[in-house]
């Protein structure tokens, strides 16, 4: 239906005639024409607004059936629950609340007639909230004055007032009752020790609303309450930078992040109460109403309850993995050559694990044996590979880029960030070519030596020649699919720097090598001491062990997936594309037509630069928006970061003789 001024003269005249009791679908129904349609501006709103404004301003008679609407809206809807829950996050745990959104999402609540939130719910559509952001909060004011808001009758004021006082009052309990919390007193002993802000708040703020119930009690303000509740946010940051180094959890961060939600609240609805001018009350309705709205239709929402909850742990996963990266960054040539016997040490392993994998296969076991057998071999090549303190160079990027990420939100301007983003790119892709290029010489030539050494001194060829052609073929440039099956294995790459990090945070927030040591039959099994340091151990490297653990059964089952499913489904990994050359090459008589031996090597450096480049992509995009940057401004600073990446050979030569900026 296209929008013309008739239609919201007729819904106004239509209230205007209609005064015997509220009608809630006109108030629906003026709403509807006052929403730009789906392929106008949101700018349009303003001029919609204004019209409605224009006939309310010109017509009493109008207005005053609008009021008597809106007011008696209120009358007849529960307002408390709207201003007491809506854009707060429920009080139930993580994994409860999760559930209970998917449940509603296959199967619909049914709405409680006498609720206003649940009312509103039903009005605004997904988009409302930012036309309505859009509009002045000049138009709102004078659709207050038109309205005649700031005089209403005795009773009905005193029944909104009962409301947004009960309001207050029950967030104030929330508030000093989650202040009590285990959780919160385990990470902030002094909570016990010494008077909590938490409980001192509702103390203070029942004494200031006792006057407002009995006007014969003493009269106090809000300047004490407020700064208790500074107090309470005092102690949530405390606890936010404590959980760097105790760590956080899902159920944590949900209840400090719904603190501040109704801490907020109490500051909104308490200014609200004092307001002593109809402009300032104004001003603070419109307020109020622009959270509502927003908040509209999100104690349903998935994505929103995911972003709001798990953004401060996906902060410490990042944070602990970006820790993890400083170890990946060299800035000598002292440490460039560690990096580069770092990662040959990793291309030795790797080369053993490719061939381990090629004589499972040939057993031909039944499905499941040969996928935990080729897991397991993979998974066990890692940890020893982290144990002894090699590397894998494709695991580099998923920890930089954290690091990288970091570095770059703290930037203090675009100049800065310019060059740290130049200095950081040329370091990382120094250290990256060296750890490339020890685990690609490396595994091609313990490979290759392998392979002869086999089939001279033992006289056993390992890989038959169908199987080197189907080696070549996996490796070969002019298969697109190689290069998908790249990607897939750089989401295994990403998600094992995940991992690692959440591991990691885990350890230390649930101090598992302290609960490890109070364990008594393992110390009789392997003596005291030899618990001791190994304990230790697992203290300081369980993300690193179940990181590389993951990404070994990552690559084993996801091929194994792929194959029993006949979906497109497959890893490919520079270091072992490199040995599987190697290993098919021998296997052929070291005679390949030079057209094989050029795409098979630039297919393995292909493959290569897709483990990288979106491993590298997803572990930076992630890293940002744990940052607290937007969609917005993550993207734009991923493009220019991979554009970077692209340039780093000119940029190290432009930077050369120049020390990273990395602070």
């Amino acid at each position: 239906m296209e929008y013309t001024v008739a239609y919201l003269e007729r819904i106004l005249a239509r209230m205007a005639s209609s005064q015997d009791a509220p009608d809630p679908l006109l108030v629906k129904r003026l709403f509807y024409h006052l929403r730009p349609g789906t392929f106008e501006a949101t700018e349009r709103a303003t001029t919609h607004f204004a019209d409605l404004l224009g006939l309310v301003e010109r017509n009493p008679s109008l207005a005053q059936g609008l009021r008597f609407h809106l007011l008696g809206l209120l009358q007849v809807k529960n307002v408390g629950s709207l201003l007491r829950d809506s854009g707060i996050l429920p009080d139930r745990t993580f994994g409860v609340e999760l559930w209970r959104r998917l449940r509603f999402k296959m199967l619909p609540p049914a709405p409680t007639p006498d609720s206003l939130r649940d009312w509103m719910d039903e009005m605004l559509a997904p988009g409302d909230a930012e036309w309505i952001a859009s509009l002045s909060p000049t138009l709102w004011q004078r659709l207050f004055a038109a309205l005649d808001l700031a005089n209403i009758d005795a009773p009905m004021a005193a029944s909104l007032k009962a409301n947004l006082i009960d309001t207050i009052n029950g967030l104030s309990h929330r508030i000093a009752s989650a202040g009590l919390d285990p959780e919160l007193l385990r990470i902030e002993p002094t909570l016990e020790a010494y008077a909590s802000p938490f409980l001192a708040q509702h103390e203070e703020i029942a004494a200031l609303l006792a006057h407002y119930r009995d006007p014969t009690q003493p009269h106090l303000d809000s300047s004490q309450a407020m700064v208790i509740l500074d107090q309470c946010e005092d102690v949530l940051e405390r606890i936010r930078r404590r959980s760097v180094s105790v760590g956080t959890s899902v159920n944590l961060t949900l209840q400090s992040a719904r603190l501040q939600q109704q801490m907020a609240r109490v500051r909104q609805l308490l200014k609200l109460l004092e307001a002593d001018t109809a402009l300032h009350r104004a001003d603070l309705l419109t307020q109020l109403w622009l959270t509502l709205s927003a908040a509209s239709g999100e104690r349903y929402n998935v994505s929103n309850l995911m972003s709001a909850t798990t953004g401060r742990l996906a902060y410490q996963v990042t944070q602990h993995a970006g820790q993890t990266g400083q170890h990946y960054i060299a800035d000598n040539g002292h440490e460039l050559r560690n990096m580069f016997l770092s990662a040959a040490g990793g291309g030795i392993i790797i080369a053993c694990m490719a061939l381990l994998k090629v004589l499972i296969v040939k057993a031909h076991l039944v499905p499941f044996q040969e996928a935990l057998l080729i897991s397991l071999n993979y998974a066990l090549g890692f940890i020893l590979i982290f144990v002894l303190h090699f590397s894998v160079a494709t695991k580099q990027p998923a920890m930089t880029a954290s690091l990288m990420a970091h570095t770059i939100a703290r930037a203090r301007s675009d100049a800065h960030e310019n060059r740290i983003l130049e200095s950081f790119v040329t370091s990382v892709y120094a250290s990256q070519f060296a750890a490339i290029a020890g685990n690609l010489l490396l595994a091609f030539a313990t490979a290759a030596l392998l392979a002869n050494a086999l089939s001279y001194y033992l006289g056993v060829q390992p890989v038959d020649a169908l199987k080197a052609q189907k080696l070549l073929a996996e490796i070969n440039l002019a298969v697109p699919m190689n290069l998908f099956y790249a990607a897939v294995a750089a989401v295994g790459l990403f998600l094992s720097g995940i991992v690692s990090g959440y591991y990691d945070n885990k350890c230390v927030y649930e101090r598992i090598p302290e609960r490890l040591a109070r364990l008594s039959w393992p110390a009789r099994l392997i003596s005291q001491r030899g618990w001791h340091g190994l304990v230790q151990y697992i203290g300081g490297h369980l993300g690193g062990l179940t990181g590389n653990a993951f990404f070994g059964f990552y690559l084993g089952m996801v091929a194994a997936f792929g194959a029993l499913s006949g979906l497109p489904l497959d890893i490919r990994h520079i270091a072992f594309s490199s040995a599987n050359f190697a290993y098919g090459w021998q296997a052929l008589g070291w005679q390949l037509p030079w057209l094989t031996i050029v795409l098979s090597a630039t297919g393995v450096l292909m493959i290569g630069m897709m483990n990288l480049t979106v491993s590298f992509a997803l572990a930076f995009y992630l890293a940002l928006r744990a940052a607290n940057l937007s969609r917005k401004e993550a993207l734009p600073l991923l493009k220019r970061t991979m554009l970077a990446m692209l340039i780093a050979p000119w940029l190290i030569f432009k930077l050369r003789g120049k020390e990273p900026t990395l602070e």
